[in-house]
């Protein structure tokens, strides 16, 4: 269940007591949420051939239509507040899954990932990547969740988005990571495939939640 927006900024001001002046809102497109702290921001790198070129990283094939466009939905009102992110992996091959868990990325073995089946997504800065404070991290995962809710509001009930944050995760904090909530019942090896490239401009035009 989706935590109601008060108390995703009540768990940010507990993080950090003192919340940055910086902070603005509401904005126009995503009500309800405060504007990034001026650190995030990074206007001249988006659109530049360096960010660009990051939208190359993550493979779509097979990847859920709802997260494709959720994912797509969340990078791009990031970009409205001047914020560079991107997905550093979606769809993820078994070389790649059993090279995490051999450098202890990752707990998790080829299938059994999210990744593994298209169904998780990690969003980092275009900058900045993983390293980012808690209450950067923090306000991210509003916006993520506001994305989600604007999402679900275009969906009939038996096909709502469940999505599960990395960054509310107390064992293991990931907070680039979001994944399907259910996706275990669907574990299985998917068939060899062309990596697919897709900028979040293209998803929103042409995917429908």
């Amino acid at each position: 269940m989706l935590m109601k927006l008060s108390e995703l900024l009540a768990r940010i001001r507990a993080i950090s007591p003192d919340p940055d002046p910086r902070f603005h809102g509401p904005p126009d497109d995503i009500p309800g949420v405060w504007d990034a702290p001026e650190r995030l921001k990074a206007p001249n790198f988006i659109g530049s051939t360096g960010h660009l070129s990051q939208w190359d990283r993550a493979d779509w094939a097979y990847v859920d239509l709802r997260l494709a466009y959720w994912a797509a939905l969340f990078q791009e009102a990031a970009r409205k507040r001047g914020i560079p992110l991107y997905v550093h992996n979606a769809l993820r091959y078994k070389s790649e899954q059993d090279d995490l868990v051999r450098r202890g990325v990752s707990r998790t073995k080829y299938p059994n990932s999210a990744h593994n089946i298209g169904e998780a997504v990690d969003i980092v800065h275009g900058l900045f990547h993983w390293e980012m404070s808690r209450q950067e991290w923090a306000l991210l995962g509003v916006l993520g969740k506001l994305a989600l809710e604007r999402v679900n509001a275009q969906l009939p009930k038996d096909r709502k988005l469940h999505l599960t944050w990395g960054g509310d995760w107390k064992s293991f904090w990931d907070p680039a990571h979001w994944e399907i909530s259910d996706y275990k019942a669907r574990t299985r090896v998917l068939p060899p495939h062309e990596p697919m490239r897709r900028t979040p401009r293209y998803l929103l035009k042409h995917l429908r939640p």
